[in-house]
């Protein structure tokens, strides 16, 4: 393959102001160069390209075969670096860029989105790619440096992580309407444990967290069914196979499922929501700027 002339930027606007003028002297004045400057540069330019780019006379500068095609093309190439440059400019200014975050899924589907939509009437250029997980391989993503940050849960993170919360998400318990626990407001674990119970699977972050508030109160519900998607379980609740003790944040997602809730209570027990993110790592203006966001929007403060 053989090698393309090597010409400048600057050469290639200079070619494209002759022909655009048709006139080296108003080409020079655009320019805001002497005719002599401009002629000395489009000579290189030739010599370097082995081909003649205009055909001049003393009334007129019309172009060549090869003058036509290296316009073509510096106009191409023109107009992308002055694009790329633009989007430099706003990635420098955190006004662009994509900033990816991982997020539990309760989050990503319901806290996420009116932020996101903020965010894109604001500054239609910063790109916010969300990737729902769980808790353990969140906080994977954002210690290979895949993600910017992560939205998860303070438990068990590793050494060189640190944790901002921002939302305290209080348990309820999510049962069909024609259950015993219809129209009440609250209802206590140790109530809670004489039912049959769907629990999230040993993965999930929630499951930790309801197996502590039994261990408080001395209790464990006699039977469980055991389900790892949020989904799932409201369709096993709405089957008539038991409850579950699910945050406030999660229950939207059931909503399909057409079911009530009441708050836990003796105790309540909240799960902290935050962001979990490796001080001193280099990150982009527009992370900076979602990440003040974030902590500027609707999820700082509590759900319950």
């Amino acid at each position: 393959m053989t090698d393309g002339p090597d010409l400048s930027l600057r050469e290639l606007h200079l070619v494209l102001a002759v022909a655009e003028a048709r006139s080296f002297t108003d080409a020079a004045e655009a320019s805001h160069l002497s005719q002599s400057a401009l002629s000395r540069a489009v000579n290189n330019a030739e010599r370097r390209i082995g081909a003649r780019l205009f055909e001049r006379t003393t009334r007129s500068v019309v172009l060549t075969p090869v003058g036509e095609e290296l316009v073509r093309i510096a106009r191409r190439l023109l107009d992308g670096h002055a694009r790329g440059m633009q989007e430099f400019a706003l990635f420098r200014d955190g006004l662009g860029g994509v900033v990816r975050v991982a997020a539990l899924p309760s989050v990503a589907a319901t806290a996420l989105p009116p932020l996101v939509a903020a965010l894109r009437q604001d500054n239609p250029g910063v790109v916010v790619d969300i990737t729902d997980t769980l808790a353990h391989l969140a906080v994977d993503l954002l210690v290979s440096g895949r993600v910017d940050f992560a939205i998860t849960v303070p438990d068990d993170l590793p050494e060189g992580v640190a944790f901002r919360p921002l939302l305290q998400d209080r348990f309820h318990v999510a049962f069909r309407s024609d259950h015993a626990f219809r129209g009440r407001t609250s209802v206590t674990w140790r109530e809670l444990a004489d039912e049959q119970v769907v629990t999230f699977g040993s993965a999930s972050s929630l499951r930790a967290l309801t197996d502590e508030a039994f261990a408080r109160v001395g209790v464990a519900p006699a039977t469980t069914v055991e389900a790892q998607n949020i989904a799932v379980i409201a369709g096993l609740i709405a089957a008539g196979l038991g409850v579950a003790a699910a945050p406030a944040q999660v229950l939207p997602l059931m909503a399909f499922a057409n079911l009530e809730s009441a708050e836990l209570v003796d105790p309540t027990v909240d799960r902290t929501l935050g962001l979990a993110y490796v001080p001193g790592r280099s990150r982009s203006p527009a992370a900076d700027y979602v990440e003040r966001a974030l902590i500027a929007s609707g999820l700082e403060g509590s759900v319950d």
